[in-house]
């Protein structure tokens, strides 16, 4: 009995808003807008196909494409579903036709629920608009199909928090404007806001402290940088010679001639979980390799998502003042020649490194012979995806929308207590 109210309500609610063509008018105009975005993506990674050292620019290009298009459907959506969701109750208030179903059987639950229900479904027909979207980035970049269906199946959870939201704001407000502010207000909150506020107290979480590193002096990089000036004097073109590898047996600890201030975000990195933006990115499946070691990752594809999600796990490990940088990671070596060419030193998994100068376009790397790694007294800090963030913010986006739907239902129930001035009853 209860399913079968609550259906009947949804039934209801979405015939009544597909007598209007305004809405597949906007459909429409997403469709075409979305698409047309991501067929620009195309033509201009396409472009600048020369930009890449080797292999298809689209296999390089393909998370950039994906990534920017999920982020382009995700705030399309964010804009949109506000605007129609927000009405579900204040709108029927308006029109005189709430007191109709709250005199019929069904229970304030039955008609929250039949709402909220509605609203998905138009949400849900909104983002099929971005499908066509996605697999233009999904084809030319050679996306795995799981992975799209998932970044649109945590998309749409977002979306069904927004339609609570707006369910509760249509519930308390007195008119439609009003309740399509606040729901506005309150995405922008979770959007905005919220880095917003994590930047400000976190540079408020300050210390001051000097570096302690585990690397290579400046001499010695400076000896190194002397060495891949002379190799590539020599080789000017890839001939099958290893380039010279970085003297891993001569790292030790350097400390810094000045103290610098340590923002201590590991202390307030929590309060980015509950962003959308993050529960995606943070969601959207890695090639298994990738996973260990995001760092890695990101500096290869310039995913956006991974950038995202990346970021979120470099404020969560914080600052510290001691770590080791002896070419654990992306580590920028600058010649001692005329033209001080600056080379970026990259670490293989097999223990050998990739050599490139990042201003010699179209370039590829040169690879040195595999070194072994001697031990370090402190252990490289590497950013992973092995622990899932993503569940924790759909958890926080489940109680908030739990929240404004009991407030929806409290708001339903009969008889009335004291209600605001100018408040109609239906």
């Amino acid at each position: 009995m209860m399913i079968e109210g609550l259906w009947l309500v949804a039934r209801w609610d979405i015939k009544q808003r597909l007598r209007s063509r305004k809405l597949f008018i906007a459909w429409l105009v997403l469709a075409v807008v979305l698409t047309g975005l991501a067929a620009l993506l195309v033509w201009n990674y396409h472009n600048q196909s020369s930009w890449y050292a080797a292999g298809d620019w689209r296999t390089q290009a393909g998370p950039e494409i994906f990534g920017f298009t999920v982020l382009l459907v995700l705030t399309f959506s964010l804009i949109i579903v506000p605007a129609f969701a927000a009405s579900a109750i204040v709108g029927e208030r308006e029109s005189s036709t709430l007191a109709t179903l709250q005199v019929t059987a069904l229970l304030p639950g039955q008609i929250a629920g039949g709402k909220l229900v509605a609203s998905c479904v138009m949400a849900a027909a909104f983002l099929v608009a971005g499908i066509p979207a996605l697999s233009i980035a999904v084809v030319v970049g050679h996306i795995s199909f799981w992975r799209a269906v998932i970044c649109l199946l945590v998309v749409f959870a977002e979306m069904v928090l927004i339609c609570a939201i707006a369910l509760g704001w249509s519930a308390v407000a007195a008119r439609t404007l009003v309740s399509t502010v606040l729901t506005y207000l309150t995405v922008f909150a979770l959007c905005v806001v919220s880095v917003l506020v994590f930047a400000f107290i976190g540079s408020l979480m300050s210390t001051e402290d000097v570096d302690t590193t585990w690397t290579l002096s400046s001499s010695q990089m400076q000896d190194y940088g002397e060495k891949l000036d002379s190799y590539y004097q020599q080789h000017s073109s890839p001939d099958g010679t290893q380039a010279p590898a970085p003297p891993l047996d001569q790292c030790s600890w350097q400390t810094s001639d000045y103290p610098r201030m340590h923002t201590q975000l590991q202390r307030v990195w929590w309060m980015l979980l509950a962003n959308p933006y993050v529960v995606v990115s943070d969601a959207a499946p890695l090639p298994a390799d990738a996973k260990g070691d995001l760092e890695r990752y990101v500096q290869g594809f310039y995913d956006p998502l991974a950038v995202i999600a990346s970021l979120v796990r470099g404020a969560r490990a914080g600052d510290p003042a001691t770590y080791n940088d002896c070419f654990v990671r992306v580590s920028g070596v600058v010649g001692d020649g005329v033209l001080n060419t600056y080379y970026e030193v990259q670490p293989n998994r097999d223990g050998s490194f990739s050599v490139v100068r990042p201003n010699y376009t179209g370039e590829q790397p040169r690879d040195t012979a595999v070194v072994t790694r001697p031990p370090s007294p402190i252990e490289p800090s590497r950013l992973t995806m092995n622990t899932p963030l993503w569940p924790i913010g759909l958890g926080v986006h489940l109680l908030i929308a739990a929240g404004f739907f009991w407030l929806a239902v409290r708001r339903l129930a009969v008889p009335y207590g004291k209600l605001p001035k100018g408040q109609r009853i239906a």
